[in-house]
């Protein structure tokens, strides 16, 4: 069996095209552009990759860019003033907080204090109602994973079928992080149908492996790069790595003065070759349309608010 390694590259270049080509029409007919703002934290590991990666791809393609790195001590009065700041700004339609948070904020009081309707990603807890009950209230902006899911899945022609099992394989720390547990069920109430048997499983779980044999899709969101073994699998699996580690960090071969990020999810593809029927892998895989997700997001808000005025 050949296992796909599904990249989201065309997927991610072709919603890019769209963005910047809709904001090239946005500029010249309202003079503006969207503005989107991020806020991340020096203490993050990836942050000085993370961060710049965001603020160039965002200002390529055409959007008006704020950025703040709060140091590892901030407070969370700081914090709460400066998105209480960004909410108040017209300029700004979206504010992305960079996750991971440091350890001593909550990140789900953070979230909380974003305006939902500048909230892109889907985490804000109204944002999350709404794509959990959507017949209360449905969302103005499609949250961001399932889309991205859905997204490649069609472009790699994957369909999921009648009473599959859905497998979600997370760290104990994100089972305890209130924003990230409700962000992993909120995406698979969006994504799993309603035929499939869903199981969330603690990677601590005493019948961890007994689990993974009979998922037909797993979904591994792990801090231990490489973490799961080819054994556990069950033949044909697709299988969805979410979290990037950074793992060690090497000269560039163009420029030997520059280091690069080496980063691994919870997954080695190689491993999994020909067992895996498919795989979207860790780096190149579900994030990075995720974040051009983020940024289509950010272009109806923009044109949202405009009809609004």
């Amino acid at each position: 069996m050949e296992t796909m390694i599904i990249k989201g590259d065309s997927v991610k270049e072709k919603i890019f095209g769209e963005v910047k080509n809709e904001i090239i029409v946005l500029q010249e007919k309202y003079h503006r552009v969207p503005g989107i703002a991020f806020i991340g934290f020096s203490c993050v590991p990836l942050a000085k990759y993370n961060i710049p990666l965001h603020v160039q791809l965002a200002e390529a393609l055409g959007f008006k860019v704020w950025k703040e790195i709060e140091p590892d001590d901030v407070t969370e009065e700081v914090i709460f003033k400066l998105i209480g700041k960004l909410n108040n700004d017209d300029y700004i339609h979206a504010i992305v907080i960079l996750q991971p948070l440091p350890a001593h904020l909550n990140p789900i009081r953070i979230i909380n204090r974003i305006d939902p309707s500048k909230e892109m990603e889907g985490f804000h807890p109204m944002n999350m109602m709404s794509t959990l009950i959507p017949d209360i209230q449905k969302t103005k902006y499609p949250m961001c994973l399932p889309a991205a899911l859905f997204e490649m899945f069609s472009e790699a022609g994957i369909k999921v079928k009648k009473d599959q099992d859905w497998v979600f394989l997370l760290d104990d720390e994100f089972f305890s992080n209130t924003l990230t547990n409700m962000i992993v069920r909120t995406a698979a109430s969006a994504v799993v149908p309603d035929d499939c048997a869903v199981t969330f499983l603690n990677k601590n779980s005493q019948n961890l492996i007994e689990h993974c044999k009979r998922a037909d899709f797993l979904v591994v969101v792990s801090k231990i790069p490489e973490y799961i073994r080819p054994e556990w699998l069950k033949p044909g699996v697709c299988i969805i790595d979410i979290y990037s580690n950074l793992v060690k960090e090497v000269p560039s071969k163009k420029d030997p003065n520059k280091f690069v990020p080496v980063i691994r999810g919870g997954v080695n593809v190689d491993s999994v070759q020909q067992i895996a029927g498919s795989i979207l892998p860790i780096p190149g895989g579900l994030m990075t349309v995720v974040m051009a997700i983020l940024f289509r997001n950010t272009v109806m808000a923009f044109k949202n608010n405009l009809t609004l005025k």
